[in-house]
């Protein structure tokens, strides 16, 4: 493919997705510092106030389901420092909501569908644009364009001669739509790598659970707060030490998800407590759990390098955020300029 085809290749695929791009860009800064971010957009309704004594977490599910009537908590995520908050996720017929706890007191601090947590919107947009299985297909196309578009911006530049870091030298005394034509093409050259990087990993995050596919959660009865705290002192009891995660509530069992650091950041042992019958918890360690999603999500979201790995992705998105703005930008320019001689002739 020669360097014009490529070019053509490079536009098309640019101009088509920019947009979703670009959502992509600002969703995933936001989730770069998923907790941090939530209490800095809405410190009213994500940060603990400090007030009243600790309470369990089937009181949290208790009262989140209060404030939420005929919704049934699914899923509760732990505090994961003292500042943090219970956050319920709940489902009822035809929706689905969600509930912010302090642990401090138990008051309910934010309840609504997912539009009054901007922090889990982000998230939800980001994985499968809010459509299910249609929306994660779309995410991946978009992954694998932006591989596209990394690629070929690449290939379309490299120069057949050197030296080539003198040819991503912007010059800044040009016109300004010849500065911004340099700065789309050393910006994308000097962060390629870290680009196909995001896509490659998140590729490898959407393709196993597209093929996977998933049952919608079902609305499960009501289970009493005494029950649930039972169920987590069993896990806890049955893996001591850790921190819990979050726990996933059904009619059988309670799944208590505990961080295993050891593996990645993003690990987690998994233990199933039975509710009824008074079966013994089951055990499955993060070693034992075949699927690569842990190794993976960390790089994908830079916690496998700490604050230095967010700090570089936040630059990719950042990179890529202003790439999706300037290339439909030039292109607008471009075609100006190609229909100012028909307008003289004219």
């Amino acid at each position: 493919m020669n360097r014009a085809l490529l070019f053509r290749l490079h536009r098309y695929v640019g101009l088509a997705l920019a947009p979703l791009l670009l959502l992509q860009a600002a969703t995933g800064m936001l989730l770069l510092w998923h907790r941090p971010a939530a209490r800095l957009i809405d410190p009213a309704g994500m940060t603990s106030r400090h007030r009243g004594t600790a309470i369990t977490a089937g009181e949290a599910v208790r009262r989140s389901e209060a404030a939420l009537p005929q919704a049934r908590v699914v899923r509760l995520d732990w505090p994961a420092t003292r500042d943090d908050t219970f956050l319920a996720r709940l489902e009822a017929p035809g929706r689905t909501a969600y509930a912010s706890i302090d642990p401090a007191g138990g008051a309910v601090l934010r309840r609504g569908a997912i539009s009054a947590f901007p922090v889990e919107l982000a998230l939800a947009l980001h994985h499968r644009l809010l459509s299910g299985r249609i929306g994660m297909a779309v995410v991946l196309l978009e992954a694998l364009a932006l591989l596209t578009l990394a690629g070929t911006g690449l290939v379309h530049w490299w120069p057949r001669r050197a030296p080539r870091l003198r040819q991503l030298a912007v010059r800044w005394t040009v016109a300004p739509r010849l500065v911004l034509r340099q700065l789309h093409r050393t910006a994308g050259v000097a962060m390629s790598a870290i680009l196909a990087f995001s896509a490659s990993t998140g590729v490898l995050l959407v393709v196993p659970e597209l093929a996977g596919g998933a049952a919608p959660p079902a609305v499960r009865g009501a289970i009493d707060a005494a029950t649930i705290d039972r169920a987590v002192l069993a896990a806890r009891t049955a893996l001591p030490g850790a921190p819990i995660h979050d726990l996933r509530v059904t009619d059988s069992a309670l799944i208590v998800n505990i961080d295993a650091p050891e593996r990645s950041s993003r690990a987690l042992h998994r233990v199933l407590v039975p509710l009824h019958g008074g079966a013994l918890p089951t055990v499955r360690r993060a070693g034992d759990d075949p699927a690569w999603w842990p190794t993976i999500l960390p790089l994908h979201s830079g916690g496998t390098f700490g604050n230095i790995g967010r700090l570089v992705l936040l630059a990719g998105a950042l990179t890529l955020a202003m790439l999706a703005i300037s290339g439909p930008v030039m292109w607008g320019q471009a075609a100006a300029k190609a229909r100012s001689p028909r307008r003289q002739t004219a």
